[in-house]
Formats: structure tokens, sequence, C-alpha cells
């Protein structure tokens, strides 16, 4: 826990990263753990059993309450938002033996794939400072990815866990909606929906910890799953897509499809098989109709409601004029929520409704194509970490991460090697619901081929 502590305090100046923090609390648990390991009161099987990570530090994105530090969400608040009870994922990893010691930064109401808001500012890519670590969990993969935290709890509805993963160079896993309780995420959403297309989500450094820490976040739910389940890699079909079609997305940076080709190629080896280079017709309006299906879902918290869980909004044309005349608290993309949310709801049903069958046709491909003992290998994102604010005239290449919440997909980001500039490359490998298993253990074949994390460059020779 001291090193972990030292290593966050190294990092944070540089980085920004972390929000809040519980040092003094997280070394005493730490050092009653201690204790406890040198009383012998149970054996290291049944801790192991009970507690399997016992004393292990972990980290938590802000937006996901952790009791008695910061949950505004990276809302510049009035009063300070201090979240008064764990959130069900949190809890369980306690449960387990962890420690939480920090919160890490998030966008406003994690509605934006830059890590900024106007309360604490703005989170740095630790391979290059000019660049964004993804979001909206960025805040944690920058951390992660610095070495200062063991594993991390995130979020994702539209990558938000896997791009921070791909820009620095970690694994980042999206569950099977349903399974990991998003009880205590900040927003949220009573509309029926909500979990089908969010997930809490989990980082960390390396493969193998996914499917431990998968196994406890998912509680009573993890048995459904099957993660201990060994995954025997020979015979697996292996499927992927290079181009999803689109107009406005941009093609894949040289070096991002060669390491896909790559990544493609091991597999076959591995597995035994002949890969399949799927080219899905529908796939070319996956950004319009994943966008649309989340932002037809209501009571989603946003700075438009009138109290909070309220379906009645605010004056959105208000708000802007605010913003226009530098007198609004807000920052950009939540403003841009209101917006997009009020075109959406002016989609026509008929259309809304072709655009859910469209997306009904995408998921039985992948259901046919990929059965119970299959994979697909997607881009995560059509290049490496983008400079600061560069997101926003290349958001709608993030096609490639929406497609797995528009079709209710477990998928891992992995990473894959780096570019001449030194920065990380990740790719994305899905499979059918239920399937988080393959996925998990094609990120770890993944790792043993391509090396997976590697420590940005300063810190090559003194990491935790």
């Amino acid at each position: 826990m001291r090193a972990f502590i030292a290593r966050t305090k190294e990092v944070q100046p540089q980085l920004n990263c972390v929000v809040d923090e519980r040092y003094e609390e997280a070394l005493q648990e730490a050092q009653q753990v201690d204790k406890f390991i040198r009383s012998g009161a149970k054996s290291v099987e049944q801790m192991e059993m009970e507690t399997p990570f016992l004393g292990v530090p972990f980290s938590v994105k802000e937006s996901i309450g952790v009791q008695g530090l910061s949950n505004t969400s990276g809302q510049k608040l009035r009063t300070k938002k201090i979240a008064a009870q764990d959130a069900r994922t949190v809890s369980l990893v306690r449960a387990a033996g962890g420690i939480p010691f920090v919160v890490t930064n998030t966008p406003e109401l994690c509605m934006c794939y830059e890590t900024d808001n106007n309360n604490t500012g703005r989170t740095n890519n630790p391979y290059d400072l000019r660049r964004s670590p993804g979001g909206s969990s960025g805040g944690e993969a920058a951390l992660l990815a610095s070495a200062g935290s063991v594993v991390g709890l995130a979020s994702d509805v539209g990558g938000s866990a896997r791009l921070p993963a791909a820009f620095t160079g970690i694994f980042g896993h999206k569950p099977s909606p349903g399974f990991v309780s998003n009880e205590g995420h900040c927003p949220s959403s009573s509309d029926p929906n909500w979990d089908r297309f969010f997930s809490v989500a989990l980082m960390g450094r390396y493969a193998e910890d996914l499917a431990p820490t998968l196994r406890v976040m998912a509680g009573e739910n993890a048995a459904a799953l099957n993660l201990q389940q060994k995954v025997d890699l020979k015979g697996m079909r292996v499927c992927y897509v290079e181009d999803d079609g689109a107009v406005f997305t941009r093609s894949l940076d040289p070096e991002v499809r060669s390491a896909l080709r790559k990544a493609v190629n091991h597999l076959e080896k591995s597995c035994g098989v002949k890969a399949e280079k799927l080219c899905i017709e529908e796939l070319k309006d996956i950004f319009e109709i994943a966008s649309t299906i989340l932002l037809k879902m209501n009571a989603v918290e946003c700075m438009f409601q009138v109290e909070p869980g309220s379906k009645e909004w605010k004056s959105v044309t208000w708000e802007w004029v605010r913003y226009f005349a530098c007198m609004s608290d807000y920052t950009f993309p939540p403003l841009l929520y209101g917006m997009l949310k009020r075109i959406a709801d002016k989609v026509s049903e008929e259309d809304f409704r072709e655009m859910v069958s469209c997306n009904q046709r995408i998921k039985n491909i992948f259901k046919e194509k990929l059965g119970e003992h299959g994979v697909v290998i997607f881009p995560s994102f059509t290049e490496p970490a983008l400079l600061h604010r560069e997101i926003y005239y290349k958001f709608l290449n993030v096609s490639y991460l929406v497609t797995f919440n528009a079709t209710e997909m477990p998928v891992t980001n992995c990473p894959v090697g780096m570019t001449a500039q030194g920065l990380p490359i990740g790719i994305q490998v899905a499979a059918n619901p239920l399937q988080d298993r393959l996925t998990i253990a094609v990120a770890e074949e993944l790792q043993k081929a391509f090396g997976g994390w590697v420590a940005p460059p300063s810190d090559e020779k003194e990491t935790v």
C-alpha cells in the first residue's frame, strides 16, 4: 500500500488523475491485514477462497461511489458531493479484501471522450503529456498505466473504459450486461434499457487480473459467466473487422491496421483456424444506431433535469445562451448532450424501429458467426492516443467502440504493441453475451505474444 500511495503521489503532479484519496485509512486497513495474516487465524487456502483480494490496493473512477470520498462525477457543484456509501461493486471488492485508496478523474457526468472538467481540470496521458488518456475513464487509465494502482473500477456506455485503455496501453473489459451491478454510479437512469447498454467495467495492466476481478465484481452472478472454466483456444472461431464501412469513420492508421493483422495472424496459428474477415453492411450505420438508442433513453442524470431522476427538463436553449455568454458552470459535452437528446427525441417511431431492427440484425450475424466458442477482433480506435481536444473533431471514429454497447456483447481492449512514436496500440476482442471468459482468454494469449502493458518510457527501470 505504501508503494502504490508513493507512486500515485509521484505521478499526480504531471497527470492530474486523482480527485480524492483516503491514504491514511488505507494504510491503517493494510496494517490490519498484515496483523491478521501474522495471527494465523486462517490458512492461506481459506484466505484465498474467502478473501482473494486481501490487502490489494485498488482505485475507482470518481463517478462510482466510495464512502467518504468525492462523488461529483466531474461536476462543479456549490457543495461538494461525498459518497454516503460504497457502490455495490466497491463493496464486493472490499468484501474480498481489497482496499480502495483513491478515486480518479472523469469528464463532467462522464459525457466526453476527453477527461477534462471545470472542477478538477484535465488529465494527461503518461506516454505523452500533450496527449489525452481518453474518456470518460481517463483518470483511471492514466493512473493504472503509470503503475499507480493494481486494478481499477471504471464504467462503459460508449467505450468509456475501452478507449482510455487503448490510449494508455492497458486492458479494459466491458462485461456482459446485467451481471455486474451498476448501483452507486453517477450518472444513472431509471430507463429500463439503461442496464443493457451501460456497464460498470474493470481495468488493469495485466490480462490475468481480469477474470479474478470480474468474478468478485459479479458477486452472486459470477457462476453464470463460468470464469473459472479453462478455455481451450484450439478450434476457436476467429473473425475480424478492419473497416466498418461508415462514411465518416476515418481509415485505420497504418500502424493500427498492421497491429490488428499481426494479432489475427497469431490467433490463426494458436487456434489452428483460418480467420474470417467480416464485412457487415449494417455496420456502416452503427454510430447513428447506437447514438440514437442511447439518446432515446429517458431520465438519464444530467444538468437539465428539474430535479434528480426527473423526466422534466429545464430549458436547453437558455443554458446554451449562458454558455456563450461565459456564464455557465458547465462544460461543452453535457450541453451538447441536451441538444442531441432533443434531436433524437424527434426521430420518428418508424425510423427508430428500423434502427432497432438493423441493430438486431447485427446481433444475429455475430450470434451466428461466433456461436459459443468464437471471438471477433475489432480496432479500438482508428489511431493511437490523440492530442488534447483532438477528439472533438474525430468523435465519429468511436463507431468501433459503440458497436459493442449497442449489441450488448462483452468486449476487452488489449494492448498489442507500440507505435514508432512510443504510443500504445489497442484492439478489441468481443464475443457473444455470457462469453466473457473467451475475450479474457484471448487477451491473455495476446499478452503472451505481444508483451501487453509497457511502462511509460521514463519509468521502465523504476516501475512498482
